[in-house]
Parts: structure tokens; C-alpha cells; sequence
């Protein structure tokens, strides 16, 4: 994974549409510059998942990251709003299901303040 240093990556999306689809969609890109095409669709699709998700259950800003673990090839997806603790039972709807059927594993952590939906991809040779 191509970026800072450390191996991460975190865009801020104060609002809900900005900046808007494309623009998260060019900003992922970069990030994976040099990746293979399916890794880039896959990533694409996790995060374009967890991001619908945050749309729809919590309020700005939306936080998006990305760490990348270079000695277990596992990348990390977070995408974190802001929204009060959810005391129910996570529910797997569509965009959860596809989720996990395409990660070796995700969770959902909920703080006073916010929401954190998190995914892990491994990626092998």
C-alpha cells in the first residue's frame, strides 16, 4: 500500500456528501496505487459497504481508515460517525452480509459518542 509512512491512511468527511462519491473513490485509488485490480475492487466495495452504512445509521463527520499490516498482509478498513451507543443487536443487512462474506473478519464497536464498523482483509500471494 502506497501513502504515509507509517502505513495508514484516514480521510474526514465532515458532511454527508462532501466530499462526495467520486471523490472518495479517487482518494481510495491513490492510496492503492500499484495494487492488483481485484484488491482495488475489493477494497473498493468494503469500503463503499461500510461507508453506506455509516450514511445511513449515524451523522457526520465520518471518519474512514485505512492500516495496512505488512507482516500479516491484513488490511484493516474502519469507517467511524458519530452516533450515540447502539445498545441492540447488530442486525446483518445486505451491506453487512456482503461485508462478511468477503473479509476473514469484522466487528462493530460502539462508544458513547460514536460508532466504529471495522474490517479485515488478508491478502496472500
Amino acid at each position: 500500500m502506497t501513502g504515509p509512512d507509517d502505513g495508514s491512511a484516514v480521510l474526514v468527511m465532515e458532511t454527508h456528501g462532501s466530499p462526495s462519491r467520486a471523490e472518495v473513490e479517487a482518494w481510495l485509488r491513490d492510496r492503492l496505487v500499484g495494487w492488483l485490480d481485484h484488491d482495488v475492487l475489493l477494497v473498493g466495495v468494503l469500503v463503499g459497504e461500510l461507508l453506506d452504512n455509516a450514511w445511513r445509521c449515524g451523522e457526520p463527520p465520518y471518519v474512514l481508515e485505512l492500516v495496512m499490516d505488512p507482516w500479516t498482509e491484513t488490511l484493516t478498513i474502519r469507517v467511524r460517525d458519530h452516533a450515540r451507543r447502539h445498545t441492540a443487536r447488530w442486525s446483518l443487512g445486505a451491506g453487512l452480509l456482503i461485508v462478511d462474506g468477503l473479509t476473514a473478519q469484522w466487528g462493530v464497536v460502539s462508544a458513547s459518542e460514536s460508532t466504529t464498523v471495522w474490517a479485515k482483509v488478508r491478502f496472500e500471494d
